[in-house]
């Protein structure tokens, strides 16, 4: 049977904490979404590709440089004022291809929100992208007309930089354009978390529920932020909807990321593919162009970054992925040893699966490909296996025999 393995704990021991229909709407939902996602996924580099193939660039370059003549006077204006029109045409189209996404997740019953409100969150994410996507091109643009050969080392810090202050500023600057935060009220769930928090020597500076159900029916929790901004948020979907030992399991599973350092190995292995990723592009730009780039950067110059860059991020993505699976299991690993409730993470993530219509088996070549978290099936089978052997050793602990 799929998914089956030698482990103690049967499949249908894993299929029995499921509801049966959501199950079947899981997979469903499941193959439609990865139909959506193959047939979507190359269409934005399509996009990129054409304007140097059928010479769009060079058209509005020339363009820019007689309406008004920017890249004369302002070649550093001309090269925004190209990436703004640019990206501003990758924007609708990928807004165009999230509307099948968006139909299949109402259909589904998993999203919520008007057709307003996910215009308003397309606009807003549109707008704070934009806005980092000029600050990368103006300080790409700039080192590239220095001309000095180590470039795309200085490219990288900086690259690498911003991310470092978009992780501590997110959770205070940019969440809240998404979603409200309010503190959790005194209660039985916010002491365990905070107590738990402390146990595992993770400072958080609160406790905040974010309303979740204003946009979907799927749950979620996190730890924000880094030094004085890590927080925990919980979604007030798994509030209300999974018991305080489950809610206890789920957070446990997201302070084992800080515990373990996770943010902080994954800033680095970022940042080497980062620098990797730039000097690639040197390469290429240097074997595409010549060293005549290094005299007179243009606009081609600058797509030809950002392409070579969007197809090494599919390269490296399944790298990432696989980094990324390992991470999450020994969170996992964590959640469970550091409650003692093994059986209440079980049930939690089996909630998560009704409830976000999560497929407990995707097939390996997706799991491969686009998985950042171990198949669901795996990690609840984990969780029975492991909160099973913690049960009986501590009954073992205490059997009167045991102690003479």
């Amino acid at each position: 049977m799929k998914g089956e393995s030698a482990g103690r704990v049967r499949h249908q021991d894993i299929e029995a904490l499921l509801d049966p229909e959501r199950r079947r709407a899981a997979r469903a939902y499941a193959r439609a979404r990865r139909r959506l996602i193959l047939l979507t996924k190359p269409i934005p580099l399509l996009y990129l590709l054409l304007w140097p193939l059928t010479g769009a660039d060079i058209r509005l370059w020339l363009w820019l440089g007689e309406n008004p003549p920017l890249v004369t006077n302002m070649p550093v204006l001309a090269v925004l004022t190209f990436f703004l029109i640019l990206g501003l045409g990758l924007w609708v189209l990928e807004t165009l291809l999230a509307i099948p996404g968006e139909v299949l997740a109402r259909r589904y019953g998993l999203s919520v929100q008007t057709w307003e409100d996910w215009l308003t969150d397309r606009i807003k994410a549109g707008i704070i992208g934009g806005i980092l996507g000029l600050i990368a091109v103006w300080g790409i643009y700039t080192l590239l007309s220095t001309g000095d050969p180590r470039w795309w080392l200085w490219a990288g810090v900086g690259v690498i930089g911003l991310v470092f202050v978009l992780t501590i500023l997110a959770p205070v600057v940019i969440a809240p354009l998404f979603f409200r935060f309010d503190p959790i009220e005194e209660g039985d769930v916010r002491e365990r978390l905070l107590a738990l928090a402390e146990r595992a020597g993770v400072r958080a500076t609160g406790v905040y529920r974010f309303d979740m159900s204003r946009r979907t029916r799927a749950a979620n929790a996190a730890v924000i932020g880094m030094g004085t901004t890590r927080r925990i948020v919980v979604a007030d979907t798994l509030l209300e909807n999974f018991t305080p030992d489950e809610v206890e399991t789920v957070l446990a599973h997201e302070l084992a990321h800080h515990v373990h350092r996770d943010i902080l190995w994954h800033f680095l292995v970022q940042s080497i593919a980062a620098l990797v990723g730039f000097r690639l592009v040197d390469v290429i730009i240097t074997w595409v162009e010549g060293d005549t780039w290094r005299i007179l950067p243009t606009s081609r110059t600058v797509l030809l970054v950002f392409i070579t860059l969007f197809v090494y991020g599919w390269l490296v993505t399944p790298v990432f992925n696989l980094w990324f699976r390992s991470r999450e299991s020994l969170a996992d690993l964590f959640a469970i040893m550091v409650t003692g409730k093994g059986k209440a993470y079980a049930r939690a993530l089996a909630r998560l699966a009704n409830q976000n219509l999560i497929e407990l088996w995707p097939p390996r070549w997706y799991v491969w490909l686009f998985g950042s978290h171990p198949p669901l099936g795996e990690r609840v089978r984990m969780a029975l296996e492991i909160g099973e052997e913690m049960k009986k050793a501590e009954a073992e602990s205490q059997s009167p025999i045991s102690n003479l």
